[in-house]
Order: structure tokens, then sequence, then C-alpha cells
């Protein structure tokens, strides 16, 4: 966010500085700059009435005259002989056609003048020592000063403005990215982005209508699978248990695995439903992690005896819902197990901020491409889906979704071990 604030200082700022010189090219160089043809025309009265002075004063006197008025304007005197004049004076003297013929101010708008009964010319430059030229020039430099203090105070009011604004808007789009969908923007006056409120508002509203119509359909259509399922497995367990044909026993066992398979899909998804429903309560508590994990080992469905190793400090305690917390370890350990060649390794490493449970196998690992997508609902890295190293689809999906309604994040990694590697990250709360 404060890259696009400074993206848009630079360009502000640059804008002004840009209207500043198109200002001076326009007033000043594309036009005469009308300050400088009133000094002239002063400069041309001011030599006229020296004309008459000299008229009826002596030379002496009309020194004095000058120096009076040098001194009165905070000026110094000089009286410069022709042949010592600057390059651009004697220039412009020199010229028969002119404006002013006898007074000539030139590019630092020193005044020159000349009296046709005096040879020598006299040069009036400003005291830069005086009390008053040095009040000017420090009044011109704070002038700059408080133009540019002014445009910073406007660029950062404006800013502060803006981000005041912009950062309420971040803040309840960030909440319905974590799951809350009933976060709403405010939409009074003192807190409107234009229609951007309005607009954010209507997403979040069909985003959780939609994800509310989803959440529905997929828990009406496995409630209402279940029934004949059930029934299905029913009556085929009734035929294998009273039929002795082995071909027909075999296609009815098949059939039983079938539906055991589909009974199966059926509670994940409805357990999947219930979990990432925005309304189902936390019920944390503290409780020891190695003992928890060793029972969850011990219940793991391992038919070719994995290997299956458990590192834990028995002095770890984890803060969560173990109604919840459980199944998603269970789903992990699982998936590890599936896909493992020979060995899984569970390793746990906490600290004040963060308790880490680590979970890789030596099975053939997770493809990187496949690190963000592996965790939606009902992906598959077997197109064929095999049903040997098939699940339903939904473990890693509960993993992920439990361990962030705990605040935590998993991470998939590249296993030492050649596989995946499995990192539920939870905060560490202390007992």
């Amino acid at each position: 966010m404060w890259r696009i604030y400074i993206e848009s200082f630079i360009r502000l700022f640059f804008f002004f500085i840009l209207s500043l010189f198109a200002y001076d090219e326009f007033v000043y160089q594309l036009s005469s700059d009308y300050d400088y043809v009133l000094e002239d025309m002063e400069s041309a009265a001011f030599q006229r009435i020296l004309l008459r002075l000299s008229e009826c004063s002596t030379n002496q006197e009309l020194n004095q005259y000058l120096l009076n008025y040098a001194d009165l304007t905070a000026s110094n005197l000089n009286l410069v002989h022709p042949e010592e004049l600057p390059e651009d004076v004697k220039n412009y003297f020199a010229l028969n056609e002119k404006i002013h013929s006898f007074s000539f101010r030139n590019e630092d708008r020193h005044l020159w003048i000349t009296l046709p009964d005096v040879s020598n010319f006299y040069h009036f430059e400003p005291d830069t020592n005086s009390m008053i030229r040095e009040k000017i020039s420090f009044n011109d430099s704070l002038f700059f000063v408080f133009i540019i203090g002014g445009f910073l105070i406007y660029s950062i009011s404006l800013i502060w403005f803006l981000n005041r604004r912009i950062l309420v808007l971040e803040l309840v789009t960030a909440d319905i990215a974590r799951g809350n969908l009933n976060a709403r923007v405010p939409t009074n006056s003192g807190s409107k982005v234009g229609g951007l409120n309005e607009s954010v508002n209507d997403m979040a509203d069909k985003i959780s209508q939609l994800i509310s119509n989803n959440r529905t359909l997929a828990q009406a259509v496995a409630h209402d699978l279940r029934t004949p399922i059930f029934r299905i497995q029913w009556q085929a367990e009734l035929i294998q248990e009273s039929t002795i044909i082995e071909d027909v026993w075999e296609k009815v066992a098949s059939i039983i695995e079938d539906t055991e398979e589909m009974e199966q899909l059926v509670n994940g998804l409805l357990y999947f439903t219930k979990i990432s429903s925005q309304e189902i309560p936390l019920h944390k508590e503290f409780f020891l992690l190695e003992p928890f994990v060793n029972h969850l080992v011990k219940r793991l469905y391992n038919p070719k005896n994995r290997e299956i190793e458990v590192i834990i400090d028995p002095d770890v305690y984890l803060l969560a819902a173990t109604n919840l917390f459980k199944p998603a370890l269970d789903n992990a350990l699982s998936n590890a197990v599936r896909y493992a060649e020979s060995k899984v390794r569970l390793v746990c490493q906490s600290n004040k901020q963060q308790l880490k449970i680590i979970i890789e196998d030596d099975g053939p690992g997770i493809p990187e491409k496949y690190w963000g997508t592996v965790f939606e609902p009902f992906f598959s890295l077997d197109p064929s889906r095999n049903k040997e190293n098939m699940g339903n689809g939904l473990g890693l999906a509960i993993v992920k979704l439990t361990v962030e309604k705990h605040g935590g994040q998993v991470i998939l990694e590249k296993s030492e071990l050649g596989g995946a590697k499995l990192n539920l990250i939870i905060p560490n709360l202390q007992l």
C-alpha cells in the first residue's frame, strides 16, 4: 500500500514542478515580462529627471543627488569609464535604434544610465550587504520554503486521508479472505471511497450467498446419499451371507467395498462442510501432545506396516479444539502412510511464538507445481484415480482448514526422506 502512496507522491511532486516550469515558460519566456517592462519605463523616467537636474546643477551636485538616491534605495553607485563597460552594456548603447536611449538594465537587472554631457556611465547595483536587501532575500527564500512546506503538508494530509479510508477497506477484505463472510465495509460518509465500499459489500454478499448455497447443496446431497448407500450396503451384505457361489460372492464383496468408500466420501464431505462453516465453535483446551499423537498412531490404519517415528518432547502442550484437531492430524498421518514407501516421521518443534508439527514420508513426494493446489477439496495427483493410493480427496483440505481456524498455516515442502514434508504451524500459547 505504501508503494502506491510513494508513487502517487512522486507523480504529484513531478507535476507540481512541471507546472512551475510551465508557468515560467508561458508567462516569462513566450511573452513579455511586464515587471521588466515597467522597470525599464521607470529607469527611462529616472534618466529624464536626471537630465533636467543636470541642466540646472553642477556635476558635483548631480553626483551627490545620485549618491543620496543610491543610499536611499540600498544600492551602490559606480562611475564607469566607457572603455570599462561590460560588453552587453556597450553593445546596447552602441545601437542606433533602441527604446530607451540613455538607460539600460542588464540580465542582472542592474541599472545603467548615461547623460548627454557626461562622459562616464552611472552604474547602480544592489547593495547585498544592506539590511533591507538581506531581508528581501530571506523573504524570497522563505516564500519557497512555504511553497514546498505547504505542498508537503497537503500531500501528507491527502495520503493520510486516503490511507485512513482505504485501510478500512483493506482490513475488511482481509477479514473476508480469512473466512469471515459477515464482515462488511462501513458506508457512512466518513469512510466512503467513492462507490468502492458498496461494491465490496455487494461482492461479499454474493460470495457469501454462493458459499452458503454450495454448503447447503453439499450437505443436502451427502445426507440424501447416506440412505441409499446404506440400503445397497445392507442388501449386498445379506446377499453375501446367503450365497455360496464364488463369482457372485466376489462381486458382492466389491459392491460392499465400493459402498464403504462412498460412505467415507459422504462422511468426509459432511465433516468438511461442517468445519468450513463460520459458525462452528472452537472449544480449545490445553493437552499434552505426545500421548495425543501416540494414541492416533496406534489406531491409524496401516495395512502395510509402515514405520512411524514420533519425536515429541513429553512436556509439550498444545492449545486446540481436540474434536477438530484429532481428525485433521489423523488425515495428515493417513495421507503420509498411504504414500510412504517404508517410513513416516512426525516431529514437533516449539518456541515461544509457534509450535510446528512436521509430518514427512519417504514416498514419491508431491511436485512443486502442485504445492498450492493440493489443499483444494477433491484434488488428486493421480488422474486415473487409482484405488490403491486414493483417499476421498478431502484429507489435506481438512488439515489446512482446521489449522487455519486455529490461527496457523500449513506449508508443504520437500522432505529429506525423499517424499512430502507437511508443516503444521500453530501459534504457541503458553499454559
